[in-house]
């Protein structure tokens, strides 16, 4: 019974820690071919909810994880690379004291962006979306953790690795 109760309280540590924090991947048309070498452009499209701030730190976050990933992230002069452009369409930072106080959803910080990938050439070859929220975890849990996965999912989505 000792040991049971054990399981079951590591369990709910683990999933505490874990929090509920996620981010969606939603590809509408994939890259054709595995992308190793891209320039990144990020706008702001939230109608004001992002800082100049939080969107430097947004896309050095999404270096990070594609160059993480083995994409290398061009200077956006850089000849002959494909175009990664985003657009930050919702950013709500959320408020992680109200998320560890009080946990149901209140206090969840979310973010949606929409990216699509060009060529030297300007043609569009490829499009998705990237959602992501957190409103549970440990201290509140993460909003930056979830940009991470976001970061990861867009890796995922330039290595051709989701049809």
């Amino acid at each position: 019974m000792r040991r049971l109760r054990r399981r079951w309280r590591t369990l709910l540590l683990a999933a505490a820690a874990s929090g509920c924090a996620a981010a969606e991947l939603d590809v509408t048309r994939p890259v054709p071919i595995p992308l190793h070498a891209v320039t990144l452009t990020l706008h702001d499209r939230s109608r004001g909810e992002m800082s100049p701030e939080d969107q430097e730190a947004l896309r050095e976050i999404f270096v990070e994880q594609l160059e993480a990933a083995r994409i290398r992230v061009l200077p956006a002069s850089a000849p002959g690379a494909a175009n990664v452009e985003g657009a930050v369409l919702e950013f709500d930072g959320g408020m992680r004291p109200l998320r560890f106080l009080t946990g149901y959803g209140l206090g969840t910080g979310s973010f949606v962006t929409a990216w699509r990938v060009r060529t030297a050439t300007s043609d569009d070859i490829a499009r998705c979306r990237i959602e992501g929220s957190v409103s549970t975890g440990t201290f509140g849990g993460s909003y930056h953790a979830v940009l991470e996965d976001a970061g990861r999912a867009l890796a995922r989505f330039l290595h051709g690795e989701i049809r």
